[in-house]
């Protein structure tokens, strides 16, 4: 079989899970030792897997929420907040820094700030 003919075959196997992404708002998450923590909407996989990149088959995702993502980001960006603040501390500097929370109730959201487009991904 070709490579061509594999690669093909991994997509197709791959759209039960892109269907099930877009309609309940999941994103691909794949976690190895070898590629490390990869997440990825179902759009941006797309646009990787025209690239030739990401062409794995579906024991190699799983379908997460994307609010989990963003929480692991949270934290890690308010380590990364107090481990310059320790440092700026210990060099004496006066200046600290600090992270911002913002709703994302749209309801919330200044009037002139535009919508998240997904279309505008790119990998």
């Amino acid at each position: 079989m070709s490579q061509q003919v594999m690669e093909q075959a991994i997509l197709l196997s791959l759209e039960p899970l892109f269907e099930k992404a877009e309609a309940e708002g999941f994103w691909f998450y794949h976690h190895s030792k070898e590629a490390g923590e990869i997440w990825c909407s179902p759009k941006y996989l797309r646009v990787c897997h025209d690239k030739g990149r990401y062409i794995w088959g579906p024991d190699n995702w799983e379908l997460r929420s994307p609010l989990i993502y963003m929480k692991q980001l949270k934290y890690k960006a308010q380590e990364l907040v107090e481990e310059y603040n320790e440092m700026a501390e210990r060099m004496k500097l006066e200046e600290k820094i600090e992270l911002a929370s913002v709703s994302s109730n749209p309801a919330d959201l200044p009037e002139n700030m535009p919508p998240y487009d997904s279309e505008t991904e790119t990998a």
